[in-house]
């Protein structure tokens, strides 16, 4: 009975560990899957926005569609469990990346009001003021891209490590 506690012990653990690694994988990949419809819906979106001279409807599609959508991704991560320190750092890294695409969506949204509010006819500021907000922009898309980056590399360290 002695030898045979030990050898219970290892496979519980080691069930517990696959247990872990599935929960991770199955995250990763609902992750992936709304992410990549989300990458579809936003180029149709902005897609359609290109399209439109209606500054209000632009500012719908934003607020009302893009923002949404991003709220589903970050409850979809929220729905998943993970234990184990390095697969809830990916977990938090997720939504940080949600938190980073949804600023920039929100600065979409600000850039837009900008034309709506201001007359750049009778505002000298407002060069100065579209080219900050387009370089923060560009600073929050390059986040988003390095955020991305990031979850997909330690993913990939994460699953390398224990496929070996």
């Amino acid at each position: 009975m002695k030898k045979l506690i030990p050898i219970l012990i290892f496979l519980l653990m080691a069930g517990c560990a696959q247990g872990d690694q599935q929960a991770l994988d199955d995250l990763y990949e609902a992750f992936e899957r709304n992410h990549e419809e989300l990458q579809t819906e936003f180029t149709e979106l902005f897609n359609e926005m290109e399209e439109s001279e209606d500054r209000e409807a632009k500012l719908r599609l934003i607020y009302e569609e893009a923002l949404p959508k991003i709220e589903d991704l970050r409850r979809t991560i929220h729905n998943y469990t993970v234990t184990g320190t390095e697969h809830e750092q990916l977990k938090e890294e997720m939504l940080t990346y949600t938190n980073s695409l949804e600023n920039l969506i929100e600065l979409y949204g600000e850039f837009n009001r900008t034309f709506v509010n201001y007359n750049p006819l009778g505002d000298s500021d407002f060069r100065e003021e579209v080219d900050e907000q387009l370089s923060e922009i560009e600073s929050q898309e390059e986040l988003v891209r390095e955020r991305y980056q990031t979850i997909q590399e330690d993913y990939d360290q994460l699953t390398s490590g224990n496929s070996s």
